[in-house]
């Protein structure tokens, strides 16, 4: 989005951090860092409750951060904030009274109308209590990037785009290798599924984010291990003849983009996981194993039906990036606009 946007001449200043913020910087963008507030997990379970905590003190440890984003943005003279669900920029634009604009997969939980089973009705009502917090509540527009296209709740002030795809995902060739991809994001929740994959010796796996045991490379020879990098893993991802993961949105996306059969495991709590995996499912795109982790007769089972979700579905997935920069500018220009008459 930043190279489709500074192409059509607008000037950023992004407010980042983490791996995105080192990521942009090493780009040679300008760059405001800021604290990253992340949820703890722990056996693919959030820990809601202490990580709300932590959230929270954290934020009041670090409230000089929205004085110093205030100043910056005040030198930079921006005509709209665009925020992925970062809150210390969007209280700086709030006290500016610089105009917001939501952009994010997220808020399909507060701006859609979706359809789930009775048992997920706590874990929504909690998502959304916790959305609604943290974004502000009348920014200028919503905009949307989701594989599934549930009903808007509110049309006038959202729009729906397919996922954003990175450059290198677009033009990247896909091919089926003999691997198949398996990535973690908590290496703390993922007892048994090592034994499993190693249980399934006609299998190849390549394992992302995972503590393999000393002896693995003697007991797993099926199973190659590897620490997480942005590159290698999209070749491995692009080779491969499956892909087993938790139920994030940018890796689901990027599989169905290049046609990978998906079983997903989506972390514990995680709503916005838990719907990814439940229209992942309705839509036929995959598979998803909800509130354990597979064992060996699950993954062979999915591996035998692989053919089945194989395949670029473009009746519902594509790349939403030139859709996502139009509605940008239509409320730039619309901000812009206001600004002028007045």
């Amino acid at each position: 989005m930043a190279e489709a946007l500074e192409a059509r001449g607008h000037e950023l200043l992004f407010c980042a951090g983490g791996g995105a913020g080192g990521l942009l910087a090493d780009q040679g963008r300008n760059v405001i860092e800021v604290p990253v507030l992340r949820h703890l997990m722990h056996n693919n379970h959030i820990r809601l409750w202490t990580s709300l905590m932590q959230v929270g003190k954290k934020a009041i440890e670090t409230r000089g951060v929205v004085d110093g984003l205030v100043e910056r943005f005040e030198a930079f003279r921006p005509n709209l904030l665009i925020t992925d669900f970062e809150s210390y920029s969007v209280r700086a634009a709030q006290r500016m009274g610089l105009p917001l604009m939501c952009f994010n997969h997220q808020q399909m939980l507060t701006h859609t109308r979706y359809e789930v089973p009775r048992r997920y009705a706590w874990d929504a009502w909690v998502a959304r209590l916790v959305i609604n917090t943290v974004m502000p509540q009348q920014p200028e527009h919503v905009l949307l990037s989701s594989f599934f296209y549930p009903p808007l709740r509110y049309e006038q002030g959202a729009t729906m785009v397919p996922p954003i795809l990175r450059a290198a995902v677009r033009e990247i060739e896909p091919s089926t290798g003999d691997h198949v991809l398996v990535y973690h994001n908590d290496p703390t929740g993922v007892t048994g599924l090592i034994e499993a994959m190693q249980a399934l010796s006609e299998h190849r796996f390549i394992a992302y984010n995972f503590q393999p045991p000393p002896d693995a490379a003697r007991t797993m020879p099926n199973i190659e291990f590897k620490d997480p990098e942005i590159d290698g893993f999209l070749v491995d991802l692009a080779s491969a003849k499956a892909v087993i993961s938790t139920a994030g949105f940018t890796l689901i996306s990027e599989a169905l983009y290049l046609g990978k059969p998906l079983l997903v495991m989506p972390n514990g709590g995680i709503f916005e996981q838990t719907l990814n995996a439940l229209y992942l499912k309705r839509e036929n795109l995959g598979e998803a194993i909800m509130h354990r982790v597979p064992g060996p007769e699950d993954l062979r089972g999915f591996l035998q039906r692989a053919s089945q979700h194989s395949g670029r579905r473009h009746d519902l997935l594509s790349c939403g990036n030139d859709e996502a920069v139009q509605c940008i500018e239509d409320v730039l220009e619309r901000v812009r606009g206001r600004t002028v008459s007045v």
